[in-house]
């Protein structure tokens, strides 16, 4: 069994190094026999592909040259892969601890799955704690997934989400902002046998291009969840969602 962990990076030198400090103060790094780590830069003009190059040694591979965005860059990581799963931690993202990464890899062993998921932390540039998404979404943090885990939205994060890659499609690069969404749904209607990691599995830095977008963002996903379930039950999940966030913010707020 081996993971091909997928950092990719566009002019995000800070972001980056949290990324790669937070893998390599992982207990037992590199773990060499169960992860192969490949880093894709967009050939960024910020100092992000000098320092990769200086610190080249950390990673399996490492890919920099220009690319025609975000999914494109997660194709190439992917088609370059050699590992059984494929585990997305991109640039500004991070573990959840310095024991997650060894964490995950014994319960893999021990519990056979096509797909492995946990939760995960909201953060802030400066890396401040802004909540778990399983307390953060209206809708509960699912036991386990399947073909309609997203119908009424998507409520886990793509960078604590691990699937075997025989599964798994390149990314639809007609969409330049939610393709992750659309990519982890083709994976979950093949019903692939699922395991929940009983951990927080990583950060999540709130920001990015579809927080920058945010409008744009919401359309894809709409255009992506009616896509796969029907364009009149999306419309009714979605007035349900909204129903939903106004009830949840509502007992938060008196909680």
């Amino acid at each position: 069994m081996k993971i091909s962990l997928i950092t990719i990076n566009y002019n995000n030198l800070r972001g980056l190094k949290a990324t790669v400090e937070s893998v390599v103060n992982s207990v037992g790094f590199p773990f060499l026999n169960e992860v192969e780590w490949i880093i894709v830069d967009g050939n960024s003009q910020d100092g992000s592909a000098e320092w990769l190059r200086e610190n080249a040694v950390k990673f399996q591979q490492l890919i920099i040259e220009k690319d025609r965005g975000i999914y494109d860059a997660m194709n190439k990581g992917i088609t370059r892969s050699t590992g059984d799963f494929l585990w997305f931690l991109n640039s500004g993202d991070r573990l959840a601890d310095v024991k997650v990464l060894g964490t995950v890899i014994q319960e893999m062993r021990s519990h056979e799955a096509d797909v492995y998921f946990g939760d995960t932390l909201f953060v802030d540039t400066d890396g401040r704690d802004l909540g778990l998404i399983s307390e953060k979404k209206p809708q509960p943090f699912p036991a386990e997934l399947g073909p309609n885990s997203f119908r009424f939205g998507m409520n886990i994060c793509h960078q604590s989400f691990i699937a075997k890659k025989e599964l798994a499609p390149l990314y639809n690069t007609e969409y330049s902002l939610a393709a992750d969404v659309d990519w982890i749904i083709q994976i979950l209607k093949k019903k692939p046998i699922s395991y929940r990691f009983s951990l927080v599995v990583s950060k999540f830095e709130v920001g990015g291009s579809s927080y920058e977008h945010t409008q744009k963002a919401w359309k894809e996903r709409y255009a992506i969840l009616s896509k796969h379930y029907g364009a009149l039950s999306n419309f009714l999940a979605h007035i349900w969602i909204f129903c939903r966030r106004i009830i949840f913010n509502i007992k938060s707020k008196v909680g």
